[in-house]
């Protein structure tokens, strides 16, 4: 194996690790907490997002992981074709390729969440009903993606462990 292909599986596996957990931790942890912390939930989510830059780290670990995935499927593709163990890598990276458009999908919700929380902070009165609609509908959605997301990742490196062994 050539130090290309090792320094992208690596990239690959490492990135898979961080795209996979931060997932699960924002399903379980990050979200329910913004949720219980009601209207100081915003400001917690406003400082992960911007001071810590929470959500730039995910999607770099998901580019980073799509992005060695889809150059170690074309340097190995036509092993993809002639073993059960390359179509499953092949699956799994389809579905991995599913998740991070599901991600895509997460940020620009989260995006739109962020307008809306800094367009009611600056009216300086409580939200409308129409408002709080709005952001109920954005949170709804933002808790189905990204538990949309974490499966689907979970699924593709499920494929991507037992694809050697198949």
């Amino acid at each position: 194996m050539d130090i290309f292909s090792v320094i992208l599986r690596i990239l690959h596996i490492f990135g898979a690790v961080a795209w996979v957990g931060g997932a699960w931790m924002m399903f379980l942890f990050i979200e329910p907490t913004v949720h219980a912390l009601g209207p100081d939930g915003g400001k917690f989510m406003n400082y992960m997002a911007t001071a810590r830059r929470y959500p730039l780290y995910i999607s770099a670990a998901a580019v980073i992981t799509l992005l060695a995935g889809i150059l170690l499927f074309g340097m190995h593709w036509r092993a993809a074709w002639n073993s059960p163990g390359g179509l499953t890598f092949l699956i799994g990276g389809i579905i991995g390729i599913i998740a991070g458009a599901l991600g895509g999908m997460i940020g620009a919700t989260s995006g739109s969440m962020m307008k809306l929380g800094g367009k009611i902070a600056q009216q300086g009165k409580p939200p409308s009903a129409e408002q709080q609609t709005a952001m109920r509908a954005l949170q709804s959605r933002l808790h189905s993606l990204t538990l949309w997301t974490a499966l689907m990742t979970t699924v593709a490196l499920l494929l991507m462990v037992i694809a050697p062994h198949v």
